[in-house]
């Protein structure tokens, strides 16, 4: 009878500090989400060093250097890329809106045909006074708050390699199983989003897609979203290409070999890489999706498979909630 009390007792801290913790991760997001990413970027970092170290028997010191400035040149590029891309389109915003009203007058027209008449007669005035130029002002308020928590991101990750730099014992089990985890999942996620994105980018170049590039660099993040990102990734495009081919054959034409992309690399090629490495259940999967999403918003959604791989491995190195663990990869009983 004590050991069932014992039990209740347990379960009923648990999930109080479940509770308290969630809340604290709401409050603390604004620091806590740059310091995770920090954490993983050194996790998937830590390992390049030492490599690069090997081969050009370099110092550590000037290793840590060498692959930091040669990441943060390549962010800063594909940040340059990004925002040519979106100067671009705002400036042709005139052209755009002239592209939409005419896209509207022909669905009216073509709903005219069938028997349906569209008595929105505003419609066109409507369009022509969207604030694309004031959008253009939040999405430039919105990079300086990317920039500035990249900014913060990347100062953590540098006190991280120099905290590795100056420690000279061996990492703790927890901490190494923690790293090696994150490093092989991200790595192996970045390999086959990149290869995605890459065949996304030439597929919509050689339809002559604008922002082709932007389409590209966004495929490759939100195949970091477990199930539903490739989806995402995939209608991104599909209001521009509109506007450039209507319903013509293009539009069904990219969207069949750019859902056959998203499909070959997802669900065939990378569970072959991936294996088990995670050692989480998919039903786990989507659940800590939705959770981290809500916490965390959108930066969640992108962490929610290392985190929650993380937490199992937390709660398997303790007793009380290993069978949570086990729970978490599918194993009952």
């Amino acid at each position: 009878m004590k050991t069932q009390h014992e039990r209740i007792n347990n379960i009923c801290l648990l999930i109080l500090a479940a509770t308290a913790i969630t809340v604290a991760l709401i409050y603390t997001r604004s620091i806590l989400i740059p310091f995770v990413i920090a954490f993983f970027l050194y996790a998937i970092l830590s390992p390049v060093i030492r490599g690069v170290n090997n081969k050009l028997k370099l110092p550590r010191a000037l290793g840590v250097v060498l692959v930091t400035t040669v990441f943060i040149v390549f962010i800063t590029l594909i940040g340059i890329f990004i925002v040519n891309s979106l100067n671009g389109f705002f400036e042709d915003a005139a052209q755009y809106k002239d592209r939409v009203v005419e896209f509207v007058t022909w669905i009216q027209a073509t709903a005219e045909k069938f028997g349906y008449r569209i008595q929105d007669f505003s419609i066109e005035t409507q369009i022509k006074k969207l604030p694309f130029f004031s959008m253009a002002g939040n999405i430039t308020m919105a990079a300086g708050t990317f920039l500035g928590n990249l900014l913060l991101v990347i100062v953590f990750v540098i006190f991280f390699l120099i905290g590795e730099t100056a420690s000279v014992s061996k990492d703790d089990n927890l901490i190494s199983s923690m790293k090696s985890n994150i490093s092989r999942y991200i790595a192996t996620k970045f390999l086959t989003s990149l290869v995605t994105g890459t065949l996304v980018f030439i597929l919509l170049v050689s339809f002559g897609v604008e922002l082709a590039f932007l389409f590209g660099v966004l495929t490759v993040l939100f195949n970091f979203i477990p199930s539903i990102g490739s989806i995402v990734a995939t209608v991104i495009p599909v209001p521009v290409m509109l506007l450039q081919f209507g319903f013509g054959w293009q539009l069904w034409a990219i969207l069949a070999i750019s859902s056959a992309i998203q499909f070959t690399i997802g669900n065939v090629i990378e569970p072959k890489l991936m294996g088990e490495r995670m050692d989480l259940h998919p039903i786990t999967v989507l659940l800590f999706l939705m959770f981290w999403g809500l916490v965390w918003g959108i930066p969640g959604m992108f962490l929610a498979v290392p985190i929650t791989a993380v937490l199992r491995i937390i709660l398997n190195r303790i007793e009380t909630t290993h069978d949570l663990s086990e729970l978490m990869a599918g194993r009952t009983g």
